[in-house]
């Protein structure tokens, strides 16, 4: 078992030595590019960890239950605690879904998204109405995001700026690879306020159960008149807050700015919003939210792509690149509405897929219903450069617009 990552010295691997974080984080596609060409699994050093970055090995590990058990590593720990729900594998993996999927599927939402999401949407609308300019990130995508999320998971007390406060703590954890001290501390401060938050939520459903993630964990499954303690729940609920609270608002964001790269293709999905779910798959395949948020760590030996892994090492699975694979895409790195498959591999795949795959699209074509139908002559502010920012998690950091 070979590969050219195993010639020391070798063009490839002295080129990935000299990759870092900050490579990663800017404008990781054409290091993706070149790895999809010479090295579909590479080890990178900067990350300490393996990356796989097409599609046809993306969705082999993805589908590979027996070798390729749920990941986690020392910043997951660290950031999340442990144990948690990318991580957990059998028994352990069916009870933590349990707790976080019944909020997230079809049946339990379907009402919420009238009678909750719209009206959000529309009390944003009325706030940017009077200004005549925006940033859509930070003024409309991620408040509906992170409310609706919050109301959905059972937060609905919680304000709406506390909600981006957790995103944004927990999303700055996440983000320091480098596993700075100092850098955890916006991390920290999140966790200590939802765990106050979590436990009045616990005080009250305990006697009086309802829907939220919290009750689900705390009575499925436990025996009658007794409810599962709380430790269990914290580490895969700072996950499902991470993930959860920034998937439709990044959906929303890149699915915009990649209309803007088609004016014709934008001016069809303003004239038939009918249009815009489509528009919302192209634009999760062209900039993936959760690009390379997913690991796997093989149970033993193995080989993957001729390249052979060590039993434990981590292997970070990137589907946001699996989704610019040119195997798979003509023109991947386009973006386009008449694209003749939406096939994407945004929310992951296999038994460890988003729980919200259901739930994220469907808030996310509302927010822009809403928004085409309130300014039809919306545009990206010329003044203002556009940074899309990330590798574990990608999207545009600002979007300034004006209509």
């Amino acid at each position: 078992m070979s590969s050219q990552l195993d010639t020391p010295g070798s063009a490839t691997s002295e080129w990935l030595n000299g990759l870092t974080v900050q490579d990663l984080e800017t404008d990781p596609y054409p290091i993706f590019q070149r790895l999809r060409r010479e090295s579909p699994v590479a080890f990178v050093p900067a990350i300490h960890a393996w990356i796989a970055s097409t599609w046809e090995v993306c969705s082999a590990v993805a589908d590979d239950a027996e070798v390729f058990h749920g990941g986690t590593s020392p910043l997951h720990e660290r950031v999340f605690g442990a144990p948690h729900v990318l991580g957990a594998e059998g028994p352990d993996h069916r009870q933590l879904r349990a707790a976080i999927d019944p909020a997230l599927r079809p049946r339990a939402f379907r009402d919420l998204l009238e009678g909750t999401v719209r009206p959000v949407a529309r009390k944003g609308i009325e706030r940017l109405r009077a200004a005549g300019s925006a940033d859509l990130m930070a003024e409309y995508f991620e408040p509906i995001s992170v409310r609706t999320v919050g109301d959905v998971l059972g937060f609905a007390d919680v304000e709406t700026d506390t909600l981006r406060r957790w995103f944004h703590g927990l999303s700055s954890g996440i983000a320091n690879i480098m596993m700075d001290p100092d850098g955890f501390a916006a991390a920290d401060a999140a966790k200590a306020e939802i765990r106050e938050v979590v436990e009045a939520i616990a005080a009250r459903v305990a006697t009086a159960p309802d829907d939220g993630v919290v009750s689900h964990w705390m009575h499925g499954g436990a025996e009658e008149g007794r409810t599962r303690p709380l430790d269990g729940l914290y580490p895969s609920l700072h996950v499902l807050l991470l993930g959860g609270l920034q998937e439709p608002g990044h959906a929303c964001g890149s699915t915009f700015l990649g209309l803007t790269t088609r004016p014709e293709q934008l001016a069809r999905v303003v004239e038939d919003p009918t249009q815009i779910s489509r528009a919302l798959a192209e634009g999760m395949r062209w900039i993936s939210p959760i690009f390379s948020g997913t690991s796997r760590i093989p149970a033993r030996d193995t080989e993957l792509a001729g390249t052979r892994i060590g039993a434990g090492q981590t292997v970070w699975v990137s589907y946001g690149s699996a989704n610019r694979d040119e195997t798979r895409y003509d023109q991947p790195a386009e973006f386009d509405l008449d694209r003749s498959t939406q096939a994407h591999l945004g929310f992951g795949r296999g038994r460890h897929v988003c729980s919200g795959a259901a739930f994220a699209p469907q808030v996310a074509r509302i927010a822009l219903e809403e928004l085409f139908a309130a300014f039809p002559g919306i545009g990206l502010d010329p003044a203002h450069d556009v940074e899309v920012w990330g590798w574990i998690f990608r999207g545009p950091r600002a979007l300034q617009v004006h209509w």
